[in-house]
């Protein structure tokens, strides 16, 4: 029995699919020290890079993928709920300093944040108008509240990051939640049209 192999085609669509967060990947490994050495880098920079990175690698993997987890993943709300929870959890002040001072931790935070925009990424559009609203809302109030924490905190929330950091990491964690919400209104628009 012979093997057919792929033709180029195949092979150029795996390459143009995988480019952009192959690179990404690569530029978040080559720069995390320096990504690290200041609160609004990591919080402001890395930590959404790489759920933007899981996103376009769910992106990639295309339709098969959905279909595969669809029993698990009813309507999107598993893989949804797993994205909110594991974001939330790396804007904790004490899991941001362990992920800094702690090799495991740091490769825990980056494999949960690449699979929360990965679950993000194949949960959004089964879930459907109502569901995305639900988490888009709710993920919307949750980081523009930490974001606002952080940036009125009188006290020094993150022992390996100095004082003044906080509150530039609190206004770009509320810029980041408004550039979701704002991204995600446009589709709302169109399918208030439809």
């Amino acid at each position: 029995m012979t093997r057919r192999l792929p033709d180029k085609n195949t092979f150029r669509g795996v390459i143009r699919h995988w480019t952009l967060p192959g690179l990404l990947c690569v530029g978040l490994a080559l720069f995390q020290p320096q990504l690290e050495q200041s609160m609004v880098l990591h919080m402001g920079v890395e930590i959404p890079l790489l759920f933007v990175l899981g996103w376009l690698a769910a992106n990639a993997c295309g339709p098969r993928l959905v279909q595969k987890l669809a029993p698990w993943n009813m309507a999107g709300v598993s893989g949804l709920t797993f994205a909110l929870i594991t974001v939330s959890l790396w804007m904790v002040p004490s899991a941001l300093d362990y992920a800094v001072l702690s090799a495991p931790v740091a490769i825990a935070k980056v494999a949960s944040l690449i699979a929360a925009g990965m679950a993000a990424g194949l949960s959004w559009k089964p879930a459907g108008f109502i569901v995305q609203a639900f988490f888009t809302m709710n993920g919307f109030w949750m980081t523009f509240v930490i974001g606002l924490l952080y940036r009125e905190a009188p006290q020094q929330l993150c022992s390996v990051y100095l004082e003044d950091e906080q509150a530039r990491a609190g206004t770009a964690i509320m810029a980041w939640a408004v550039l979701a919400l704002l991204l995600w209104v446009p589709g709302v628009l169109s399918k208030l049209r439809d």
